[in-house]
């Protein structure tokens, strides 16, 4: 199989950023060690390390990785540099852990219910560490009934809507709720993100409400949320990270981690996968730490991991080595994602029934702003949805 050799055919530079793109546990440290040891010998290109340290935001998690090793020899200047990025990488996880304390008291107040996910809560889960995984942003649910007191009470609390955002109609609002699964903020102090989600792009029809029943009441700085089941985050940082072709490998780390300490019943959450549709995620995450950091398949049974479509695995093999990162992209670089995201979703989410795959088609809140139709035309966006879509690549082209 290519993907056997798919590390060893890697620079030392990239081999050396897979290897501490996580923290091991001390049952797995070793093996860790053994793999910086062998990355270094290899001769890395360390200015090539570090923008793969930047691409994939593992600085924290690299600089203590590389701490942990006695004895390495790395330039002086590659070590300065580390050390900056993950002493900001840190400051940064206080400045979101401080925000994100702030919006759980205003939820709690308000008698709001607020599930985390990911971010400094997810770091001190896995690493006992608030600042040793990078955040862009801050990510928390709500249930859908709730959105509009949420919205409310995180825009009294001095968040305001991203530049996407723009007044809606009550049919635009409803539509966006069916189809959307968050609403962007940005801190007025900060310019820190925030995304308020109230379902997930891969779930099927009372999924979500499923999740919320499984939650489990946590405390967290003196601030009351809701934990994501154990069986369910994993399940959930699968599909993130599928969803987006792994091409961050700290996503990848953070399972490594999660699978390496060995706390994960994997017949059971291969069983709740099943039950969700949700189990080729799952299966093939297993698979790409297996390829990338040489953790062993669990056992189980029938060995479901050897039907999976290989798309699931060469994708993402594919996008962690791609040097750069997508930001900005041109627009065939979108037409391109649409094409791996519209691929990804057909072959993982096999409950999902043609009109609903039609339905998001259909779908552009952005059509919205550029055409504002009453709701009793409401019904005329989906015939001329071509013809917006034309209409918008046109004003991007004069606005060039």
């Amino acid at each position: 199989m290519p993907e056997a050799h798919w590390l060893e055919s890697a620079s030392p530079a990239f081999r050396l950023m897979i290897a501490t793109s996580w923290l091991a546990p001390d049952s797995w440290q070793s093996n860790q060690e053994e793999a910086i040891r062998g990355a270094i010998a290899a001769g890395p290109d360390w200015t090539e390390y570090l923008n793969l340290v930047d691409r994939h935001r593992t600085p924290a998690l690299s600089w203590a990785a590389l701490q942990r090793v006695a004895g390495l020899e790395i330039p002086e200047q590659a070590k300065l540099e580390l050390q900056k990025r993950s002493d900001a990488c840190r400051m940064q996880a206080v400045r979101h852990s401080l925000l994100l304390a702030q919006v759980l008291k205003a939820f709690h107040r308000a008698g709001i219910p607020v599930m985390m996910m990911k971010g400094p809560i997810l770091s001190i889960e896995l690493y006992g560490d608030v600042g040793l995984r990078q955040s862009h942003d801050l990510d928390i649910a709500c249930a859908l009934e709730d959105i509009p007191k949420s919205q409310t009470l995180l825009e009294n609390s001095g968040w305001r809507h991203d530049s996407a955002w723009f007044p809606l109609s009550p049919r635009q609002w409803e539509s966006l709720l069916r189809h959307e699964q968050e609403i962007q903020f940005i801190d007025s102090q900060s310019t820190t993100l925030l995304e308020l989600h109230w379902r997930n792009p891969w779930d099927l029809p009372g999924h979500y409400s499923a999740c919320w029943d499984r939650s489990i009441p946590s405390i967290w700085q003196g601030c009351a949320h809701q934990a994501m089941d154990p069986v369910d985050q994993v399940l959930y940082l699968c599909n993130h990270g599928g969803i987006h072709a792994w091409f961050r490998a700290k996503w990848l780390g953070d399972m490594a981690r999660i699978h390496a300490t060995g706390h994960v019943d994997w017949e059971a959450a291969l069983e709740r996968g099943r039950s969700m549709s949700q189990e080729r995620p799952l299966l093939a995450c297993l698979q790409l730490l297996h390829i990338a950091h040489g953790l062993p398949l669990p056992s189980l049974q029938g060995k479901p991991w050897e039907n999976l479509p290989a798309f699931l695995l060469d994708s993402p093999l594919h996008a962690l080595k791609d040097s750069k990162d997508p930001v900005a992209p041109s627009f065939w670089d979108v037409v391109s994602i649409l094409r791996r995201l519209t691929r990804y979703k057909r072959l993982v989410l096999r409950g999902r029934t043609w009109r609903e795959s039609l339905s998001e088609i259909a779908y552009c809140r952005e059509d919205f702003r550029v055409l504002p139709l009453p709701d009793s035309l409401f019904w005329a966006y989906a015939p001329l949805r071509p013809i917006l879509s034309i209409w918008r690549k046109i004003r991007r082209i004069w606005a060039r």
